[in-house]
């Protein structure tokens, strides 16, 4: 949602960058004066988009000629207008939207555990005053420095008066999220201060992400931009170096970033590596994966071969015992026909014997009655 559609609170619009409409909040948050500020500050008056445009060299033109003069007025108002501060928020925004335009953060195994819906490792951090779902996806990273966390979108979306727990998504309309980069790093600024005056990048960047994401990028932004502005009159980040440690960190650098273009190089490989060797990690989890796929669709299948010939083992099984009991019946049958068939044979055998005796003994009792007669 761009900023000229920004819902403020108590139903006002913010047109642009109209500071007319910061009156209403005069309490929680007050503009400075910028009549003539452009003109007293040397660090301001050089940031110009020629100059950003070599700090950020995955920007459009178009985006920092649109965005440049919304983060130029927020931090004048916050008095954020040294080189130290400018050089600060710039390579702050390098880390977190090297396009130079306001964004949201992206699902990433940083912030989400798979399968679970994304940011949901944000659920519930309570350092993030996060109080469960849907608080993750609801209040993620967003802006010109990926303001994170239902406890921040609170804070400054009351200390610059923006209905940020309501509407988050204006954290992300551009005048909005210039003024939460300038207040994040007002609050801020003597950690970060020291840090740079130290000449510790890293400890700088830990301020605003908590650790060491994007500080390449950081660095590369920082120094490209030490090198091309020039401000001997306010606190310079890195001047209270001894000489040695300073001589030795210059000579590192001229070799690191001896024009934006090699330190866009030197970022883009930098970049581009880390982009292989999660691609590489991606490819290699992917082919495990089709490989266990593969191993249990094997298994899967080893299981229904067993299966198979087990049932086939017992369909011959089967087979082979209705054929016995066929068999077996038929045997019995038969033991019973051939136990019939004697019967009848010794019943036949009897019956010839007995008619035989009779008509044998016939002729012999009619002799008998002959005899008797004479």
């Amino acid at each position: 949602m761009g900023a000229d559609s920004a819902i403020l609170i108590g139903g006002l619009i913010a047109s642009g960058f109209d500071t007319r409409l910061n009156a209403a909040f005069s309490e929680v948050y007050k503009p400075t004066d910028l009549s003539d500020v452009y003109s007293e500050t040397p660090a301001m008056s050089q940031l110009t988009p020629d100059l950003v445009i070599r700090m950020f060299p995955a920007a459009s033109r178009a985006n920092i000629e649109k965005y440049l003069p919304l983060v130029r007025r927020a931090l004048t108002e916050q008095g954020l207008v040294d080189k130290a501060m400018i050089l600060m928020a710039l390579a702050t925004m390098r880390a977190e939207s090297a396009t130079f335009d306001p964004i949201s953060e992206a699902p990433s195994p940083f912030n989400t555990e798979l399968p679970g819906s994304p940011f949901n490792k944000y659920d519930w951090r309570q350092d993030l005053g996060n109080m469960g779902p849907p608080d993750g996806a609801m209040f993620k990273g967003r802006g010109f420095i990926q303001l994170t966390g239902r406890k921040n979108y609170k804070l400054y979306g009351v200390l610059l008066g923006y209905d940020l727990i309501g509407n988050p998504e204006l954290a992300n309309s551009p005048q909005p999220a210039a003024q939460i980069l300038a207040a994040y790093l007002k609050q801020n600024e003597p950690s970060i201060r020291s840090a740079l005056s130290a000449g510790d990048l890293a400890a700088a960047r830990r301020i605003v992400n908590g650790g060491l994401n994007g500080l390449d990028g950081f660095r590369a932004a920082f120094l490209v931009g030490d090198l091309m502005i020039r401000d001997h009159e306010s606190d310079i980040a890195l001047s209270r170096e001894s000489q040695g440690r300073r001589e030795s960190r210059k000579v590192k650098e001229v070799k690191a970033v001896s024009n934006s273009t090699s330190a866009s190089k030197s970022v883009k490989s930098i970049e581009k590596k880390k982009d292989d060797a999660a691609n590489g990690k991606t490819r290699a989890k992917k082919k495990d994966d089709v490989a266990d796929v593969k191993v249990k669709a094997k298994k899967k299948d080893d299981v229904a071969d067993v299966k198979v010939k087990a049932k086939k083992k017992d369909d011959v099984a089967d087979v082979k015992a209705r054929a016995k009991k066929k068999d077996d019946a038929a045997d019995v049958k038969a033991r019973a026909k051939k136990k019939d068939d004697e019967k009848d044979e010794d019943n036949g055998t009897s019956g010839k014997k007995k008619g035989k005796g009779f008509f044998l003994f016939r002729p012999f009792r009619l002799f008998r009655a002959a005899s008797s007669a004479r």
